[in-house]
């Protein structure tokens, strides 16, 4: 529930409960008061009959007068019968009308009766007692309102210094499906992505220079040992080998980036394989087209994550030879190899380091794993017989 519906809640049931509370309360101290009056005309009545009875009127409307009543001829016809008493001869009766309460005594023909004005000083004397009680009810339930909003705002506050000196916030756990829990689902969603790319970038800024030593090394030492063609072919090898450095760099910075936006085409499968396979010329890389589906996604992106695949394979194949294929399920990556000395969730880290890693620079299955989670695909690895195979599903994005 948003916050305005949850006030505008709040002031209906404030409201509501203040009018039923009051009208409670107003019905008990009435009830309460009428009853006083009641026993107390009932004892003031029993000490008027003996005078009654011996005709002795002048000294009972004397006595009605100094205790506030005063004397009518009949009871008004809109009177309310509160008590009524009788032993057959003499007849007692209270009964109310208006802001008036009264009494009457009658012996055969005759009656007397008096009325006087119902005394309202008990329920002003309240008043403020129950104005005080409703105030701090009020106060009760804002403070707890409030105190409800405060308390999930001081862990986002929390969060948000955490953020600002450098360290990783933890994920806010959300309780609530109203504004808060709506800029906790924002403040997670942010914080994972200033987490990533702050990771992503301490990783290049940590790993770049020890990555590029190795074929500047190369570089070095082929220009001091070789010249003419061999040397050509050397430096040709070892600087597309830095530019495919940077260029994974640059792709796995992007990627990363916070303003990111994933394209979202139409194409075939068979068209991101042949995209990826274009710069690859001259390698050992044979292609089953079993079937050709349809996909939707970013085609640059896909095509980078199909060409480090290959380029994986290639790197590590036994024999250079690299066996690609396309059904209904996706795209089937097999090369022969060595089999793995760690988990394949080790080599899909940033910068991995292990046997697998020939001249590796560690970032290609890393931007592969990147990339295929924006595009909520899949991507499946088993070792069978001799060979490494990768499964790229597409399910997720087949339409």
């Amino acid at each position: 529930m948003h916050l305005k519906h949850k006030f505008i809640l709040l002031s209906i049931v404030l409201f509501i409960a203040n009018i039923g509370f009051f009208m409670r309360t107003n019905q008990i101290i009435s009830e309460s008061e009428t009853k006083r009056m009641q026993n107390e005309i009932t004892v003031f009545a029993q000490t008027l009959i003996p005078y009654y009875l011996n005709g002795n009127l002048n000294l009972i409307y004397k006595m009605g007068y100094n205790f506030g009543y005063k004397n009518i001829d009949n009871i008004p016809r809109n009177a309310q019968i509160l008590k009524e008493e009788s032993n057959g001869i003499l007849y007692f009766k209270i009964f109310s009308y208006d802001s008036f309460i009264g009494f009457s005594i009658s012996f055969l023909e005759d009656s007397i009766n008096f009325v006087k004005q119902k005394d309202n000083n008990a329920w002003n004397n309240y008043k403020i007692l129950i104005l005080l009680f409703q105030l701090g009810l009020i106060f009760l339930l804002l403070f707890f309102l409030f105190y409800q909003i405060m308390r999930p705002l001081n862990k986002l506050k929390d969060s948000i210094n955490e953020l600002k000196n450098g360290i990783y916030a933890k994920k806010l756990k959300i309780n609530q499906y109203d504004e808060i829990g709506l800029l906790f689902r924002d403040f997670n969603e942010m914080n994972e992505k200033i987490s990533r790319m702050l990771k992503a970038r301490e990783l290049i800024t940590r790993n770049i220079a020890h990555e590029l030593r190795m074929p500047l090394a190369k570089i070095k030492l082929a220009i001091s040992l070789k010249d003419g063609v061999e040397l050509k072919e050397d430096l040709k090898k070892y600087i597309d080998s830095l530019n495919r450095i940077s260029q994974n760099m640059l792709e796995f910075e992007r990627i990363q980036s916070e303003g990111f936006e994933l394209k979202n085409d139409e194409f075939l499968s068979e068209s991101v394989v042949f995209e990826a396979l274009k710069d690859l010329g001259g390698n050992k890389i044979s292609l089953n087209i079993i079937k050709s589906i349809k996909i939707k996604g970013d085609l640059h992106l896909l095509s980078v994550a199909i060409k480090n695949l290959i380029e994986n394979a290639i790197k590590y194949s036994d024999d250079g030879v690299v066996d690609i294929e396309l059904n209904e399920e996706g795209i089937v990556f097999i090369n022969k190899g060595k089999e793995l000395q760690n988990d394949i969730s080790y080599y899909f880290e940033p910068f991995y380091r292990g046997d697998i890693t020939k001249s590796g620079y560690g970032l290609g299955l890393s931007i592969v794993k990147e990339i295929i989670s924006l595009h909520k695909m899949n991507i499946i690895y088993k070792y069978d017989c001799g060979r490494h195979i990768f499964i790229l599903c597409f399910k997720r994005n087949i339409f």
